[in-house]
């Protein structure tokens, strides 16, 4: 899903027309909204995904696991945040740059996980206005910080260092934190199978 927006977040790292300080506030901003989306699903009242609700019964397609998608509240998208959290400062860059980022967000990758049963119209819906909105408010703000100018200076001090842990990042954040959240998920079990 977000392989292309690391790829365009890439070459806008390496593209010297774009201040470096720009791409590190903006990709940031995208984690600190993905968190608050994240945040929201756990402290919000469940909402329950569109594939368990026994009134809508989709038909699910067989690469879909309905058992795995019951212990995540599916309101707001955390996948819709983080997309267009991504495409907005794109916009900022170029506004057809970011109208096509939206508009991949949008075709690609909210409208199949409304139709796959994963969120209702209503979870992304608000997923995009989370994200648009907070990067609104938070890519300003961390522009008045020493992070981005400390996250610079961290690269050109450890190189190596600082481009391992980028990669890594990168494809962490191109599946969404999957391999993150399924140890933070597997932990837990343990630690509830320890506590039993």
């Amino acid at each position: 899903m977000g392989g292309i927006y690391v790829a365009i977040y890439w070459w806008l790292w390496f593209e010297h027309r774009i201040p470096r300080r720009d791409v590190v506030v903006a990709l940031v901003a995208a984690v600190a909204a993905v968190i608050v989306s994240r945040g929201m699903q756990f402290f919000l009242p469940v909402h329950q995904r569109p594939l368990l609700s026994p009134d809508i019964a989709p038909h699910v397609p067989l690469s879909i696991r309905p058992e795995s998608y019951n212990v995540f509240s599916s309101f707001p998208s955390d996948t819709a945040t983080l997309f267009f959290a991504l495409s907005y400062p794109l916009w900022a860059r170029s506004w057809r740059l970011g109208a096509a980022a939206m508009a991949w967000a949008f075709i690609m990758i909210c409208l199949p996980r409304a139709y796959l049963g994963l969120h209702y119209v209503s979870d992304a819906l608000a997923g995009i206005i989370l994200g648009i909105g907070l990067m609104a408010i938070l890519c300003p703000l961390l522009a008045r910080t020493r992070l981005p100018y400390d996250v610079i200076n961290f690269e050109k001090r450890h190189t190596a260092l600082f481009y391992g842990f980028a990669f890594t990042a990168s494809l962490e954040l191109s599946t969404l934190f999957l391999d993150l959240r399924h140890f933070a998920q597997d932990a837990l079990n343990l630690v509830r199978m320890l506590r039993g």
